[in-house]
């Protein structure tokens, strides 16, 4: 294998730092320079020209679960699952490549829950995000709501971070947060308290180029197993994903 190109879509949700931590440990392991590129603007590659696998310009990849889910992504895009997804330090998981949505308030909030926040003004990261989205849809479905209906006003924050930022400065009452976000970020609940969690999740899934050999794909995934664990991130290490667990992660259909 030459070069391996990296694109992860999660920063600087999870650190681009712990990504870049991932890629010097495949260039050990593997002796092949490898390179990281990060996405902000969506969660996952689209089918089409926003596709690097499909065109040829990515080997591995690292994105929101729903970004994984879609018919049209599995069948046509340029990547397929490694089966491989980043398991952080959380007594809930069990040791299970999982993730919660934190339902994250201001410590001076009152109520016990996620009903007692009807009414509030809520931010979310992106609507095709799992957990500061699509998780609280289901959760609110359960209610027979929609989060239009349920919370007083919603502001689209453009990212996790953002969200824990507005509510620190009041900006909003309450948000969704990725549990492993707040794992890699320890600083950002200062002044702040999960009220309810929803989940487990599926972690982030590991992808790689579908046109990659057997031999690549194995040799990818045996060099990200040898990573972690990494304390300063609450990052444990990469672990097996069923992809039945994945295939129940809701996807942005729930918004129409």
């Amino acid at each position: 294998m030459n070069s391996i190109r990296m694109v992860t879509w999660l920063a600087p949700g999870l650190p681009l730092a712990l990504f870049d931590k991932v890629r010097e440990t495949i260039q050990t392991h593997l002796s092949a320079p490898v390179s990281l590129e990060a996405r902000t603007k969506l969660s996952g590659p689209e089918v089409g020209s926003a596709d690097p696998f499909a065109d040829g310009r990515a080997e591995v990849g690292f994105l929101c679960a729903p970004a994984a889910v879609p018919t049209a992504i599995r069948e046509q895009g340029g990547f397929e699952l490694l089966n491989l997804a980043p398991v952080f330090d959380d007594v809930r998981y069990a040791g299970q490549p999982h993730c919660y949505c934190d339902i994250v308030v201001r410590e001076d909030t009152m109520g016990a829950g996620l009903d007692d926040l009807r009414g509030m003004r809520f931010g979310y990261n992106d609507p095709s995000s799992l957990s500061g989205w699509l998780g609280l849809s289901v959760a609110l479905q359960a209610r027979k709501t929609r989060p239009e209906a349920f919370f007083g006003s919603l502001v689209q924050t453009g990212g996790h971070l953002r969200s824990l930022q507005q509510l620190q400065d009041q900006s909003i009452q309450v948000a969704s947060i990725d549990s492993n976000v707040l794992h890699t970020h320890p600083d950002a609940l200062k002044g702040l308290k999960i009220i309810e969690s929803i989940g487990p999740w599926p972690s982030q899934p590991v992808v790689v180029r579908r046109t990659l050999s057997a031999d690549e794909k194995a040799r990818i995934k045996q060099a990200l197993n040898t990573c972690g664990p990494w304390p300063d991130w609450g990052f444990v290490g990469f672990a097996h994903q069923d992809p039945a667990h994945l295939a129940q992660v809701p996807t942005a259909a729930l918004n129409r």
